[in-house]
């Protein structure tokens, strides 16, 4: 879409990116802290709460106990996770549910070898796959499992795929929302856009269909409201709240420490992680334009609403977000094109 851009904007761009890079170098912004030795992690208490069910406590008796004693917030009640990974981990393991996890990631990156639309090459789509492959290599570690946002993003990134293939069928990606609303609250971004574009185009099968996992997923959450609610004691810890207003820092940082970039130099650490906003303007049509606006909304919402220690909301936007690095060079030939093409001649006069 960058090629369309008229040369004030398509140079605007330019000067926006390299701004924000300059800053990069010049400001980097300081690392998240880390916890402390022998400090209680988040990991932790999800394993704790695993470990109590597995000994024959409920869910919600489990996570209250035990943020409880460990000085976690239970109210509001969307401080208590949604049940469903530990559900499943006190059934099946943790290290099976690891296992499944990989399984997840290799699904994702076979469908983003033909995921990208035309006239994305091959050698881009190759490029975008193995850049998939690689981003969730932190977030499939075994010892992040148990965070519900790692398996969240993984599923945001297939049903992103899904929504560029041009051979999927509407009902795909539906299904796959449907199963991160189960994980995390913080899918709902994804069905409200997918339901928007399926009513600007008239294709009402499909915004009925997301309709009808809207109202199942505010059933569900009404559902794990109440059993908050009667687990909490008048003492309960309540949530800070979630207006950090930390600007764009907050996703730079959140991206570089929910990746393996955590391990290069921060400076070029930033820069890496703020390239693939530039590819995503790149793409064209439908896709690109739900992507952009998918992407760029989470990053809205990290840079708005997330505290210091919500840094693991970067897996929202991970995997999918560093596959734009592969469209990256085709926004720069864009970006060329768009400043180099002739001026529209005016016409003569009579």
């Amino acid at each position: 879409m960058l090629a369309r851009l008229s040369r004030p904007f398509a140079i605007l761009v330019i000067v926006v990116f390299l701004a924000a890079a300059a800053w990069c170098l010049a400001t980097p912004p300081g690392k998240v802290s880390k916890a402390a030795p022998g400090h209680y992690t988040d990991m932790r208490l999800f394993r704790d709460i695993v470990g109590a069910m597995e000994g024959g406590k409920g869910y919600y008796q489990a996570a209250s106990e035990l943020q409880r004693a460990h000085h976690y917030p239970t109210r509001p009640f969307v401080t208590v996770r949604e049940p469903t990974l530990y559900l499943a981990a006190a059934e099946f393991g943790w290290d099976r549910l690891n296992r499944a996890e990989i399984g997840l990631l290799i699904v994702i990156v076979l469908l983003w070898l033909f995921a990208l639309p035309p006239p994305i090459i091959w050698a881009e789509k190759l490029a975008a796959a193995g850049l998939i492959a690689v981003a969730a290599m932190a977030p499939i570690a075994t010892s992040l499992t148990p965070m519900s946002e790692a398996w969240t993003g993984l599923l945001l990134t297939l049903a992103l795929g899904l929504t560029l293939w041009p051979r999927a069928k509407w009902w795909m990606p539906v299904l796959v929302i449907a199963a991160a609303l189960a994980m995390r609250e913080l899918a709902l971004p994804f069905l409200l856009l997918a339901a928007a574009f399926a009513a600007w185009e008239r294709r009402w099968q499909e915004f009925a269909a997301w309709a009808v996992v809207a109202v199942m997923f505010a059933c569900g959450l009404a559902w794990h409201a109440a059993q908050v609610v009667q687990v909490q004691l008048p003492t309960d810890l309540h949530s800070p709240g979630w207006a950090g207003g930390l600007g764009p820092r907050a996703v730079l940082l959140a991206l570089v420490n929910t990746t393996l970039l955590h391990t290069l130099p921060m400076k070029f650490a930033l820069v890496v992680a703020l390239l693939p906003m530039l590819g995503w303007l790149a793409l064209d049509g439908r896709g690109g334009r739900f992507a952009v606006l998918l992407l760029g909304g989470y990053a809205l919402m990290i840079a708005v609403f997330s505290r210091p220690d919500n840094f693991y909301w970067g897996f929202l936007l991970i995997p999918a977000w560093f596959a734009g690095l592969a469209l990256v060079p085709r926004a720069l030939v864009q970006l060329y094109a768009a400043i180099t093409r002739p001026a529209p001649r005016s016409p003569p006069a009579h």
